[in-house]
């Protein structure tokens, strides 16, 4: 008798799972409903109402294809996870280092930097416009080619940075960038494609990314301390001098396996360690390796990659 009630618990709570969600999820998965749905009829108006000029408030487009209701295998599309919006202008630090990140290609910034040190009436003992540096009795101004369209700006004395140049410049690239910012966002959507590629096979599975890897590392590092903040995926620890992260991560086709399927899999994240590695000029490789267990397989791997790989788009 005892053997037979060791299982009482799980069966329990397989049937209490199945009392709140109908397919395996939290929620009732009604993706069946919408196909069945039919158009009602038009709205008629009273007599001696007066119709205005309308239009639909959330139109459905055109489909590809007539649906077809013997189907069998319609699904209802998973909704697509979203990456967050850059700043236009954003901080950035390694070791003792610190710069800006603006969102725009080096030659929309300089003009603004340029700009800047005129109307804070600095002085300025040497204009350089060819490697867009601006010196002046209190330190120098570069502007630098960053990942993918970006710039770095830098405000440095002696090669230590001057944290009030920094946040004078921040404010003041902030408000002019905005509208330029809104401006260029549509040129750019196809950008990212360039900037990122999954390479190699599996075991050898890595991220090209066309920056070099002090860029490359600088921006991971921002972009997991804001992202990697959750217990699917989390930022364990980094490394600037050997290059790397400790990362816990579970990958997505664990996480949507819904409550009955999550009893049956192990949604422990999975430690890795990513390695930030110098490939030709001005390019990185980004690999994944196991940090303990349990170790990510080839599509948790790339899953991650992916995942990276739209954080750095």
């Amino acid at each position: 008798m005892k053997a037979a009630t060791n299982w009482m618990p799980l069966v329990a709570a397989i049937a209490l799972a199945m009392a709140g969600c109908s397919s395996g999820g939290y929620y009732d998965d009604r993706s069946e409903a919408y196909t069945q749905a039919k158009s009602a009829e038009p709205l008629t108006l009273p007599a001696g109402s007066e119709l205005y000029e309308t239009r639909e408030a959330m139109p459905v487009p055109k489909a590809n294809r007539p649906y077809r209701a013997s189907d069998d295998e319609f699904t209802a599309p998973r909704p697509q996870p979203t990456v967050a919006v850059r700043d236009y202008v954003e901080r950035r630090s390694m070791g003792d280092a610190r710069w800006l990140t603006v969102n725009d290609p080096p030659e929309v910034v300089w003009p603004h930097v340029v700009e800047f040190g005129e109307r804070q009436r600095l002085t300025v003992t040497e204009r350089d416009d060819a490697s867009r540096r601006l010196t002046t009795s209190d330190g120098m101004i570069a502007v630098r080619d960053g990942l993918g369209d970006t710039s770095q700006v830098r405000c440095e004395r002696n090669n230590r940075a001057l944290d009030g140049c920094l946040d004078a410049l921040a404010n003041y690239l902030g408000a002019r960038g905005q509208t330029a910012m809104a401006s260029n966002l549509a040129s750019r959507e196809g950008a990212g494609a360039s900037l990122v590629r999954l390479v190699g096979n599996e075991g050898e599975r890595a991220l090209l990314i066309e920056a070099d890897p002090d860029q490359v590392w600088a921006e991971l590092s921002h972009l997991l301390e804001r992202d990697f903040d959750q217990p699917e995926q989390q930022l364990v620890s980094q490394d600037a001098a050997a290059g790397d992260f400790q990362v816990a991560y579970l990958p997505l086709a664990k996480r949507q396996a819904g409550l009955i399927g999550g009893l049956f899999s192990d949604q422990t994240p999975r430690p890795a360690r990513l390695k930030v590695v110098p490939a030709a000029e001005g390019q990185t490789r980004l690999t994944v390796a196991a940090a303990g267990e349990p170790a990510l397989d080839d599509d948790g791997v790339r899953d991650l990659l992916g995942r990276l790989a739209s954080l750095l788009r």
